[in-house]
């Protein structure tokens, strides 16, 4: 099996070199409002770069023909080479993955209704695979779904990551822990983390703390380097917490973590998920209230414990880690973590439908 990953990852340098895996690496964007994307370095502005989006993909459909399309968004830009897989190249299975949350229903109701979204889940998608649990956060009733589509849909679960033991023995020896605990803070992708990252540093300074424990702070690719630079200074005075800009396997560092401190990315959701580590999420709360959701859910099923952005101080978040690391205890409720497994599955299905 030949594979061609496309994507605007901003940091292609982290995707991991595979057999029979090859990449094709799209212009960056940012999302700077609900439903609006912007593009993170080019000079055009963001008409023309889904104009660009739409053209590229529409080559990519020409040339390559899959036998399978698994697109973890159909709105704009992906729809013609969506419609033209359907219409020409009548073999190609057309799979929709999507994230536990998207963002809140009435956004995506309005977005959806909008970009003619619903006609594509009821007459172009062959399947619907969500990356979550549907008593966890039912995307199928929140977002509208008809009956048509949500007879295609399947929630397989969150998307486990795995580790190897030796790898976690290092981590903690190079941060020569010792018997002390390791708080890991980290805000995803880094670039609006700096607040948590501040407040964290408050925590670390207050006197008579009760549990002992070191710090490390990671920045992440996409913070920054104004803010990077205010983050290492302000660290080095601070005893017990180290901070670095980025590290090449932060899934090591998650299992390593007595206790993590992170926003609320589906991406960091399921390394915390599953290493069931103890974590303390504060999501973003703008411009979308995906990470709120799911850290609301989460919550609410006893798998983390959320503290709301606004709510976010230095009191806080020592209570919380506090009670954390005196329990030394992971999430009490079991969640799906087959999602790549049962994704697999899923696309061998189809596959095996095709005729020859």
């Amino acid at each position: 099996m030949r594979q061609l990953i496309v994507t605007g990852c901003p940091v292609p340098q982290q995707l991991p070199r595979l057999d029979g895996v090859d990449y094709l690496k799209l212009p960056s964007l940012q999302r700077v409002g609900p439903d609006e994307l912007a593009p993170r370095v080019l000079p055009i502005s963001a008409d023309a770069a889904r104009e660009m989006y739409r053209d590229l993909l529409l080559s990519v459909a020409h040339h390559f023909e899959p036998d399978a399309l698994l697109v973890d968004s159909a709105e704009g830009e992906v729809v013609p080479m969506l419609r033209y897989l359907k219409e020409t190249a009548r073999h190609t299975c057309l799979i929709l993955g999507l994230r536990d949350v998207v963002a809140e229903a009435p956004l995506v109701r309005a977005m959806w209704e909008r970009e003619g979204l619903y006609d594509l889940l009821d007459n172009i998608f062959d399947r619907i695979l969500v990356y979550g649990e549907r008593d966890i956060y039912d995307v199928v009733g929140e977002y509208g779904l008809s009956a048509r589509a949500a007879d295609k849909t399947r929630f397989v679960g969150y998307l486990r990551r795995d580790v190897e033991s030796q790898a976690v023995r290092q981590v903690r020896a190079e941060l020569k822990l010792g018997a002390d605990g390791l708080v890991l803070v980290t805000a995803g992708g880094g670039q609006d983390g700096r607040h948590l990252f501040e407040v964290m540093l408050e925590v670390l300074r207050r006197p008579g703390r009760a549990t002992r424990f070191e710090s490390l702070l990671v920045g992440g690719p996409l913070m920054p380097l104004r803010h990077q630079q205010t983050l290492r200074s302000l660290t080095s005075t601070v005893p017990g917490a180290r901070f670095v800009d980025s590290v090449d396997d932060l899934t090591a560092y998650v299992a390593a973590a007595d206790v993590v401190v992170s926003m609320g990315g589906h991406s960091t959701i399921c390394e915390i998920l599953s290493f069931e580590r103890p974590a303390v999420i504060v999501p973003r709360a703008a411009p979308r209230r995906e990470q709120l959701i799911r850290a609301e859910a989460l919550s609410n099923r006893g798998l983390v414990r959320m503290i709301h952005p606004d709510e976010l101080t230095p009191a806080r978040l020592s209570q919380e880690l506090e009670r954390l690391l005196e329990r030394r205890v992971a999430a009490a409720a079991p969640v799906r973590l087959d999602g790549a497994a049962a994704t697999a599955a899923e696309l061998d299905s189809l596959l095996a439908q095709l005729p020859g």
